[in-house]
């Protein structure tokens, strides 16, 4: 097999213009934002853009993972540095929550509506497993009750997900994780603050 040709100097810019032109869209409306509009914004034909990244998958996996790993390791940090385990999991859950609100491409990462994504995908698993450590500490600490499970934690993210591309979201959707949380921990971990 004949090694890679290098790119030219125009279709190495065209590239990154494509990428630059697809984060500002897919942060801006999430992941399913028009590929026609971000080789537009590109400046160049939607064809050229097939050409460099092959599929939408091709084009979220070139410019996404960094940007949603970057969130959801700032999360992980904030919650990290709460002092009991009750009040790591609970901030993880409400920050991550928030996020999903305000930034629809990270919601479409985390529910995972391109699953061809495979790296976008390897990023979002990662965080899974930090809701496990989560939720492990949290059963350890005798603070969360053990019936709730971290699959529970990640239905309750998806929950915001789903409500946070809702449009309009129904009103009660932040309630219902609230209460969904609170009713999980155990009498050691009532007197720490609810969400």
């Amino acid at each position: 097999m004949a090694p890679e040709r290098p790119r030219r100097r125009d279709a190495r810019e065209n590239a990154e213009k494509l990428r630059a032109a697809a984060l500002e869209a897919f942060l801006a409306t999430g992941l399913d934002a028009p590929l026609e509009a971000i080789a537009r914004v590109a400046g160049v034909q939607v064809g050229t853009l097939y050409n460099h990244f092959g599929t939408r998958e091709g084009l979220i996996d070139a410019v996404m993972p960094e940007v949603v790993a970057g969130r959801l390791q700032a999360v992980a940090d904030a919650a990290l540095a709460r002092g009991t385990a009750r009040d790591r999991l609970d901030t993880f859950v409400r920050l991550v929550v928030d996020l999903l609100e305000g930034e629809p491409a990270l919601s479409d990462a985390i529910m995972q509506r391109y699953p061809e994504a495979g790296v976008l995908g390897d990023v979002c698993e990662r965080n899974t497993g930090i809701v496990r450590e989560l939720v492990r500490d949290a059963h350890r600490s005798g603070e969360l009750s053990d019936s709730f499970s971290a699959d529970d934690v990640i239905s309750l993210i998806w929950l915001g997900g789903a409500a946070g591309r809702a449009t309009p979201a129904h009103p009660g959707w932040r309630r219902v994780i609230d209460r969904a949380m609170a009713s999980a921990w155990t009498a050691a971990g009532d007197s720490a603050p609810a969400l």
